[in-house]
């Protein structure tokens, strides 16, 4: 009878403890914001989250609720959902019983994105998650090893408790959590790499970020249509010989982060708006990295000189509704019907070549990709073997190729995975003889007043001016913009010299208007928007390394206010 008691008693206080049902049963605190919710399980888990749940709520957490409960094998997974408010973190925590040798723990937003997760070869995964705003989070937690019954418990933690929160139950994922503004010469290792990858970039975030050889730290990015998001990485002392991963929201590897030193770094492109996972997992040791989010300022992307680190978000697009698409855009600039010059199958790491026969004038040229291939680049040589045109993208390159009249070969590779391709040629119409005269140069003129929506036909090109540009002797020409609109100026060299560079400096006061650089083709603009007289500018020209002639084009543009 005693026995019987004792049974009672202990299954009573158990009850208690894990608040699922009857009238001893702890209330959540819900606090002053309210809305934390998760999946109910009417199951006592307590003998399993008790420990550490107490001590997350001595820390400052709310009560713990279960909310996923099940037994399995390995491979079997256990899930749940929680709804975390705003300003709000979640710890959360999976234990199993005795049999259970090693388990690991997953955390994904509505979307697909990574929040999370806990994979070290133990039967105690714990993770705190600060979503940054109000998010329903699916967890799951995954039998690695051993036989038995697996829970997960979830406790709300108010955002500036989470630090302490988290080093009470030991979340690995949150480890010395540090500022990321504190961090030494952080603004020189930045500088430093904006120097080597060119273009122009703006902060999105900076982040301190506790990584862990046995766990993988994730940071989610947004980019916006046709830009770039640049994502550098830098471990503390502690850690050394970082893997970092670049993926989409289906969980494929986009790219993966070229070493210079202890760094990291990797830029993801896309064509149109997406979300990105930078999941970091140092090789040894445990500790702190900062990861520094930039993204790029529109209509600098041609300036980016780092192919090598270089990927692109892709959508699964048919390759014959986006030439459709492409087809009405060009009809409606006065283009004439394509002509298919050829199409095959492109492999990685061998490139294909065809011939063409060109005519005097200019032409372009786009090589469509097909789903699932990846990234394609194409180059133009003249007879001789001359490059005319060269271009890398994504999805399609499209080549811009003006000659005196020339036999050329075009040859296509594709770049991370293989797949069919078609390539169309399109005749440009009275373009300027200048352009026949330097193929190379013209090619990247065209591309770039393309890239930056200046120009929507070759023709529109205007009367480029050729200078001969060196290192060490500045060019100049003087240019009058009129009160109300600008004038956009683009430089493009020619082979023999690398480094364009444009400085507008206004002629009444000497002041810099305008400053501009870029690998082989650069652009600027000036405007005299709210003046009341006209804007004269001298545009100075040179180049960083070697000798080249240069191609010069300045467009008038009347912008709305």
């Amino acid at each position: 009878m005693k026995r019987l008691a004792r049974g009672v008693l202990l299954g009573c206080a158990l009850l208690a403890m894990s608040g699922c049902s009857g009238a001893s049963k702890s209330q959540p605190k819900t606090g002053a914001r309210g809305g934390f919710g998760a999946t109910r399980v009417e199951l006592d888990a307590a003998e399993w989250l008790a420990g550490d749940s107490k001590k997350a709520t001595t820390a400052g957490a709310d009560a713990s609720q279960v909310i996923a409960v099940q037994a399995g094998m390995p491979g079997d997974r256990v899930e749940g959902m929680v709804r975390v408010p705003e300003r709000s973190c979640v710890a959360l925590i999976a234990r199993g019983t005795e049999g259970v040798e090693d388990i690991d723990l997953f955390v994904y937003a509505d979307d697909g994105t990574s929040y999370g997760s806990d994979e070290a070869p133990d039967k105690r995964p714990t993770l705190m998650v600060c979503p940054g705003q109000a998010q329903r989070l699916y967890v799951v937690a995954r039998i690695a090893q051993g036989n038995g019954v697996v829970a997960i418990g979830a406790q709300r933690v108010d955002a500036r408790e989470a630090d302490r929160v988290a080093e009470a139950i030991g979340a690995r994922n949150r480890e010395g959590a540090r500022d990321a503004e504190s961090w030494p010469g952080l603004e020189e290792s930045i500088t430093r790499h904006r120097e080597q990858i060119g273009g122009a970039w703006e902060d999105l975030r900076r982040v301190a970020l506790p990584v862990d050889a046995r766990v993988a730290s994730h940071v989610g990015g947004d980019i916006e249509a046709d830009q770039c998001l640049d994502a550098l990485v830098i471990p503390a002392d502690e850690v050394s010989h970082l893997d970092v991963l670049a993926k989409d929201l289906e969980g494929r590897i986009v790219g993966r982060a070229n070493a210079a030193g202890r760094e990291r770094s990797l830029i993801v492109c896309s064509p149109t708006r997406g979300r990105v996972s930078f999941e970091v997992r140092p090789h040894a040791g445990r500790g702190l990295a900062v990861v520094v989010l930039s993204k790029s300022k529109k209509g600098t992307e041609q300036d980016i000189n780092a192919h090598s680190l270089r990927f692109d978000l892709l959508p699964p697009l048919d390759m014959a509704e986006a030439r459709r698409q492409n087809a009405e855009r060009l009809d409606a600039a006065g283009y004439a019907k394509a002509r298919s010059v050829a199409k095959g199958t492109l492999s990685v790491g061998r490139r294909q070549s065809f011939d063409l026969d060109l005519r005097k004038g200019c032409y372009r040229l786009d090589v469509w990709s097909q789903h699932p291939m990846h990234g394609v680049e194409a180059w133009l040589w003249s007879a001789e073997g001359s490059l005319i045109a060269n271009e890398r993208s994504g999805t399609n390159a499209t080549l811009f190729a003006c000659t005196r009249g020339a036999k050329t070969r075009l040859d296509a590779e594709a770049l991370v995975r293989p797949g069919n391709y078609e390539v169309e040629l399109r005749e440009e119409r009275e373009t300027p003889e200048v352009l026949n005269e330097l193929p190379l140069a013209a090619s990247r003129l065209l591309a770039r007043m393309f890239a930056r929506g200046v120009i929507k036909t070759a023709h529109q090109v205007g009367a480029p001016q050729k200078f001969q540009l060196a290192s060490t002797k500045l060019a100049r020409l003087d240019v009058l913009i009129p009160v109300g609109r600008c004038v956009d100026i683009t430089l493009a060299l020619d082979a023999g010299a690398n480094g364009a560079e444009i400085r507008l400096i206004d002629k009444a006061n000497g002041h810099e208007v305008a400053l501009a650089r870029g690998p082989q083709a650069t652009s600027t603009r000036a405007c005299a928007l709210d003046r009341p007289d006209t804007l004269n500018v001298t545009v100075e020209l040179r180049v960083g390394s070697g000798a080249a002639v240069g191609l010069v084009a300045t467009r008038m543009l009347a912008p709305r206010r």
